[in-house]
């Protein structure tokens, strides 16, 4: 057993992908959607003041009913406000349980239960959303797939909108371990289960949360990725899959850019090749 702890806690390599299921588990997205739904945390989605005030001020840089769709959109909470304000919303995330639960209290949108990164749309959306710093968590590799599926997906002179966290985030960012006991079963699992996480730091503003969870009969790892942005990365990143820059705010409610802030929204605009 010490062994194959050991070994599930030591850094890993740069990027390196677990592939344990985490989002769409049967019972980690039942904590998930509970989380999300929470008017009290920012854990999962932004509390609901932010959400309205981000909707309203992401709908009101295009014209009312123009297609949007918001990936990763979780149980609705951005989408419903979307659609509120006019315009014609597709929600998409893997989650079958938010998606159900998005349904259920939005039946003025569509929602697909997909994983962004293999959606196939052609020129069909004016403009894209992905809120809550997602686009930090995905390696290069699947930043590079995204890119290339959302461009497809817009329509020309398109808009992609998103925000990440920047730089500033890592000015106190240190590596630690801590441990928790669950007898009673908790986020991870139904099951009692030991939760070992450790939090590790990678030159470029690059950090990682490594959660291991030991049961009585299995072990498992997770890792969640994290990678800080300034302007200028994401202005090269884009620019080389086909996107420019039409403008940089502090956060997705608008707020003018600060280069002291620890988040970034960008908007980019889909080029003619």
């Amino acid at each position: 057993m010490y062994t194959e702890l050991s070994a599930l806690l030591q850094k890993p390599r740069l990027y390196e992908k677990t592939t344990s299921k985490f989002w769409n588990d049967p019972h980690i997205s039942a904590g998930m959607l509970k989380t999300h739904l929470d008017p009290n945390t920012d854990a999962a989605s932004r509390k609901p003041e932010t959400i309205r005030r981000s909707a309203h001020w992401i709908s009101s840089l295009i014209p009312c009913g123009a297609a949007l769709m918001d990936i990763g959109c979780g149980p609705g909470l951005y989408t419903r406000q979307f659609a509120e304000c006019g315009l014609r919303v597709t929600g998409m995330d893997f989650s079958e349980r938010s998606i159900a639960w998005a349904r259920e209290h939005d039946a003025a949108s569509t929602y697909l239960v997909q994983d962004y990164l293999e959606m196939d749309f052609d020129s069909a959306f004016g403009i894209i959303t992905l809120v809550w710093c997602d686009y930090g968590a995905l390696v290069p590799e699947d930043r590079t797939n995204l890119l290339r599926r959302v461009r497809k997906a817009l329509k020309p002179g398109g808009l992609f909108l998103f925000d990440v966290f920047t730089p500033r985030r890592y000015d106190t960012f240190e590596e630690e371990t801590s441990w928790e006991i669950c007898e009673d079963g908790g986020f991870w699992s139904p099951r009692p289960y030991l939760c070992l996480s450790v939090k590790y730091c990678y030159e470029n503003h690059i950090g990682v949360w490594r959660y291991v969870i030991v049961e009585d009969d299995t072990s498992r790892s997770y890792n969640i990725w994290d990678t800080g942005f300034t302007r200028e990365d994401l202005s090269e990143e884009l620019a080389v899959q086909g996107f420019s820059p039409l403008a940089f705010y502090s956060d997705a409610e608008g707020g003018a850019y600060d280069a002291a802030s620890s988040t970034l929204c960008a908007i980019m605009k889909k080029t003619e090749r």
